[in-house]
């Protein structure tokens, strides 16, 4: 049985989403798509929840004129692996997103499943605001419990040495 303070940590590893790889774009000057206007996802996220204020790293990899492509994210807690899924672009700047992570047990072994679903706005070159729900399954696919919360991020920039 998951515990609340477990479940509130694990609830938000994938939040967004959410990424044990890097950025395959460029700098954060690429930001924007070639005279859209439009400010793109692909690159690496810092994410930080709203209600919890949880860090979690993730990385929506594809060419700054991507419109769908692969994402991980990682979480700041050990009982939730990277979780793996795909994003796809829904307008101008505006993006979803579903992943799913293992949650771990006290034994060592995954145990059920977190699975996100989230909207995405990129606000500037290096912002965005995630807006997500949650879904947590056994293994045999049995519910368990869900809900939501929203986040801030900022691109994770390269930073000359």
């Amino acid at each position: 049985m998951l515990k609340s303070t477990r479940l509130k940590v694990a609830v938000f590893a994938g939040v967004a989403a959410l990424a044990t790889a890097t950025a395959v774009t460029g700098p954060a000057s690429a930001a924007v798509e070639g005279g859209s206007g439009c400010y793109t996802l692909p690159g690496s996220w810092k994410v930080v929840d709203d209600n919890t204020h949880d860090t979690f790293l993730g990385s929506y990899h594809g060419s700054a004129t991507a419109t769908s492509g692969v994402v991980n994210f990682t979480s700041p807690n050990n009982t939730t692996t990277a979780s793996h899924g795909e994003w796809k672009q829904t307008g101008c700047g505006t993006y979803s997103d579903t992943d799913t992570a293992f949650l771990i047990g006290t034994d060592g072994k995954a145990n059920s499943t977190i699975t996100f679903k989230a909207n995405i706005t990129v606000t500037g070159r290096n912002t965005a605001n995630f807006d997500f729900a949650f879904q947590i399954n056994n293994l045999d696919g049995t519910f368990v419990t869900g809900g939501a919360s929203t986040g801030k991020a900022t691109r994770i920039a390269v930073q000359p040495r």
